[in-house]
């Protein structure tokens, strides 16, 4: 059994989503037997995080919220993370971003630090939403709810990095493949939304990691507008 620590925030439509996200994520490494703590709130600042990390000595760190590429954000969307700042405290740790940019420099920077292994993005992480604000019944952000928990969940299970990368690039591709065959006017946006997504997933450290995208380009979004939510910039586009 693992410590699993899962630190998750709301200040805005992104987070709203990204936390609900991370509930479910720990809830997929609660079930499969991992001690898990979750770090909300106001309790998710830098201190906070340098706490948890002396007292409960998570063997894997899960953030939810906005990032940049040195920085992860907690409550306020204040840093709490931050490449060549504090980062040495994931020594030993591996990292699971839920956040835009993470991948650039932030999580090679806690790999050069003595961290495990770190996952994050290349590019903003995108995601489309029905407008309804409620997470759970989402019709489209249900797509992306699932390529990030079903990939936590073959972690949680016991998988490698390798797994993780795996399933999220096959649970992309079981999405885009029903999108593509949508009549949905807004499916062509999901699709290029899943696509870039999967384009920009990496993992530094923790083995040898396929990253490679998906075969063919990113198609254009199309189709009508709704809300395209970006985690790492805090823009709302419609």
């Amino acid at each position: 059994m693992s410590r699993v620590l899962v630190a998750h925030y709301i200040a805005d439509l992104a987070t709203q989503y990204s936390s609900y996200w991370a509930e479910l994520i720990a809830s997929e490494f609660r079930a499969a037997g991992h001690d898990t703590r979750e770090l909300t709130g106001a309790a998710d600042t830098q201190a906070g995080l340098l706490s948890s990390m002396e007292q409960f000595q998570p063997s894997l760190v899960v953030f939810a919220g906005h990032g940049s590429e040195r920085i992860m954000t907690g409550a306020g969307i204040q840093p709490i993370l931050v490449a060549c700042n504090n980062d040495q405290i994931m020594a030993g740790s591996s990292a699971l971003f839920v956040a835009c940019l993470t991948g650039i420099e932030l999580c090679p920077s806690i790999v050069s630090k003595g961290g495990l292994a770190a996952q994050g993005y290349v590019k903003e992480f995108m995601f489309m939403t029905d407008g309804s604000g409620v997470p759970s019944s989402d019709q489209y952000a249900y797509s992306f709810m699932r390529t990030l928990v079903l990939a936590a969940r073959a972690v949680a299970q016991g998988g490698s990095w390798r797994d993780w990368y795996q399933t999220f690039k096959t649970v992309s591709q079981e999405e885009i493949a029903w999108w593509n065959q949508s009549e949905d006017p807004l499916a062509g946006s999901v699709v290029f939304c899943l696509q870039s997504n999967l384009s920009a997933a990496v993992v530094s450290g923790g083995g040898t990691v396929d990253t490679s995208p998906i075969p063919g380009e990113e198609g254009a979004a199309g189709g009508g507008l709704a809300p395209l939510v970006i985690i790492g910039v805090i823009l709302a586009f419609a």
